[in-house]
């Protein structure tokens, strides 16, 4: 929230008040008196010709640079509860035979290893490998999307990227913004994980779709703040 402080004219105490109150009426707290907050302007003092080379050297007042409020990346494993569960107990089971078959440790009298050899170490020891590469694997790739997948919002738009080796922009200005979805399930809610549409005036179907972004609401409500 920004907060601006002024004087007041009657009792000549500062006043602090929000942006909401510019060009529009306050109370002092002081005296309570009623007067009216107005953003500062500059003033033209002089109107001067300058050559174009002379003009770039020198430090001009120029538009302020677009500001980048925050880049959110997709969650890895909250986006994926159901998918992360059985990976979690895949690994672990996987984990398990293996100490047991390095350890000679039995299995309902069943010695694990003595199982059947496959080239330099038994069965179970090759499932259990092949099982821990697929799940390092799957975790890899999840973890390798979220970082290619970014949704950034500015003061100005929103920007989504994504993709691994073809890369695909869209992007909305927040003056434009027509809709914004939330698309978030009751596992989802109690995850605070969701998914984000956004459409703009001149088009029917959503520019950005984001999905297993991690607090959707307050996303936005950022857009929101930084419409005009």
């Amino acid at each position: 929230m920004q907060v601006l402080t002024t004087q007041c004219p009657y009792c000549q105490r500062e006043v602090d008040s929000t942006i909401e109150h510019l060009d529009g009426p306050v109370v002092c707290p002081s005296c309570q008196k009623p007067f009216e907050m107005e953003m500062p302007t500059a003033v033209v003092t002089s109107v001067h010709e300058v050559e174009e080379e002379a003009a770039r050297e020198s430090k001009m007042a120029s538009e302020p640079a677009e500001r980048t409020l925050v880049d959110v990346h997709p969650v890895v494993f909250r986006a994926r509860p159901i998918a992360t569960i059985v990976c979690a107990v895949v690994g672990l089971v996987a984990v398990t035979l293996l100490i047991m078959s390095v350890t000679g440790m039995s299995l309902a009298g069943y010695s694990l290893g003595e199982a059947m050899v496959l080239g330099p170490a038994s069965i179970v020891v090759w499932l259990g490998t092949v099982a821990l590469l697929v799940v390092a694997g799957m975790i890899g790739y999840w973890t390798l999307l979220s970082r290619f997948t970014t949704l950034t919002v500015t003061d100005d738009r929103t920007i989504y990227r994504e993709g691994i080796v073809s890369r695909d922009t869209s992007e909305v200005q927040h003056d434009d913004v027509r809709n914004i979805q939330l698309d978030q399930s009751f596992a989802q809610r109690l995850l605070n994980v969701g998914g984000i549409g956004i459409s703009s005036s001149g088009q029917d179907d959503l520019e950005v779709v984001a999905k297993g972004l991690p607090h959707p609401k307050r996303i936005i409500d950022l857009i929101r703040e930084n419409q005009d």
